[in-house]
């Protein structure tokens, strides 16, 4: 039995027995939504807490679960997620069922990120900033190792894969988080890494610098000014004040790494061919490619354009789509763009565009059908629109704590028994 036919006869078992143990939330329309905050208070309430797992308004008696479905129009498939303060990673049908369920018992909360499953029905999962773990079907532990790991995880046809770990250098005086790309065999045992502290220069040369760290230092100085962030300030500089007093800046905030995949695109221009990765610095508002064997930096591109963005994918035309955070703006977008050209070929956005509005999460992908699976991750929802802009599947994240929505980092749509692919 091939490992894509293995994986359908288990999704389909699974969700034999289990989906009628699923209870959902349904939606009673006299039901008040909750307050909405302004995006002033919203933004302080985020500023400080530049990792929250729960949405920032009381989940009361909203509706939770599937709330929209068409099943006419979307693109059916499994959706894989975890939800932030559970060591458990779940996979979920179209109707909101949870047919499948890998968990660790008794493993720190507020640390499951996110999860990529693998052909045979294993996951690989972001502990984040502990250790990452893959696990069988069973949930069995395949391997552990621990690591100061975060965000991302991208596997190759061959079973190695790329996880993104931080690092910290001493900068300008200051201390200072600078990311790391590392490549691991299947069994999580590095091959060799690309740290950004030490392609500082390169990527200097690079990027558009107007809201590098330095560039923003400078300025400071410039003006006679102090340095005196000690909290994140969206657009300007990320800044945590660590439990001894220490503030450590946040650099680059590399949020995601993927892999390119053939397209006619990357037959005819060398920059976007199979296999070069696709990452995203959030804090300095752009997205770039790394060539696949030298890690020489080939395309850069999102400053002036892009909010602190997540997830950049590349699609079928050879586009690439991503979730534009649009902190500044106070709404959130997803944008397609043309590489070659660097000109906006589709976008989504709400009307009113602040109904739309996630601050430090997100993610955007591109379905078969030509429709696009959205996570609004700070408000543990994700929605399916067609190019139209029609949401015609949407779902809110039915776990609560302490009266509050957990927030989901991204969710994915898996096609039924074939492998993931981001």
């Amino acid at each position: 039995m091939s490992p894509a036919t293995k994986l359908a006869v288990n999704l389909g078992l699974a969700a034999a027995v289990l989906v009628t143990a699923t209870v959902l939330l349904t939606y009673r329309p006299n039901e008040t939504p909750p307050p909405e905050a302004s995006r002033t208070d919203r933004l302080e309430q985020l500023k400080s807490l530049p990792y929250t797992a729960v949405t920032d308004y009381e989940a009361g008696t909203v509706e939770a679960g599937v709330l929209v479905s068409k099943p006419d129009k979307v693109y059916r498939g499994y959706n894989i997620f975890c939800s932030r303060i559970l060591p458990e990673v779940y996979l979920m049908d179209m109707d909101g069922a949870i047919v499948h369920t890998w968990s660790r018992p008794g493993d720190d909360i507020w640390v499951w990120d996110h999860a990529v499953m693998q052909p045979n029905g294993d996951v690989i999962v972001i502990n984040k900033f502990k250790d990452l773990l893959r696990l069988a079907w069973d949930s069995e532990v395949v391997w552990q190792r621990e690591m100061d790991v975060h965000h991302d995880v991208a596997i190759l046809p061959d079973g190695s894969f790329y996880a993104i770990l931080r690092g910290a250098e001493l900068h300008r005086g200051l201390a200072v988080r600078f990311p790391s790309i590392v490549h691991f065999t299947p069994d999580g045992e590095e091959i060799d890494r690309w740290y950004t502290y030490e392609h500082l220069a390169e990527i200097m040369e690079t990027f558009d610098r107007r809201s590098f760290l330095d560039t923003i230092l400078d300025s400071m100085l410039a003006a006679g000014s102090e340095i005196e962030f000690t909290e994140t300030v969206p657009g300007k500089i990320e800044a945590n004040t660590l439990k001894d007093g220490r503030v450590l800046y946040d650099y680059f905030h590399l949020n995601t790494v993927t892999i390119l995949p053939e397209t006619p695109l990357g037959e005819r221009d060398p920059r976007f061919r199979e296999g070069n990765l696709l990452i995203c610095f959030r804090n300095v508002n752009q997205i770039a490619i790394l060539d696949r064997d030298t890690r020489e930096i080939l395309w850069v591109w999102g400053e002036g354009m892009l909010q602190w963005p997540h997830h950049p994918t590349m699609v079928d035309s050879g586009n690439i789509l991503v979730f534009d955070n649009g902190v500044l703006r106070g709404a959130s977008r997803v944008v397609e763009v043309d590489p070659v050209t660097g000109s906006v070929e589709w976008e989504y956005a709400a009307d009113p565009p602040e109904t739309f509005y996630t601050f430090e999460k997100g993610s955007a992908q591109r379905l078969p059908n030509g429709n696009t699976l959205i996570c609004d991750g700070d408000n543990g929802r994700a929605f399916e629109i067609t190019q139209e802009g029609e949401i015609v599947w949407e779902w809110l994240n039915p776990v609560l704590r302490k009266g509050r929505r957990v927030q989901v980092y991204r969710i994915e749509r898996l096609p039924l028994g074939v492998k993931s692919t981001h």
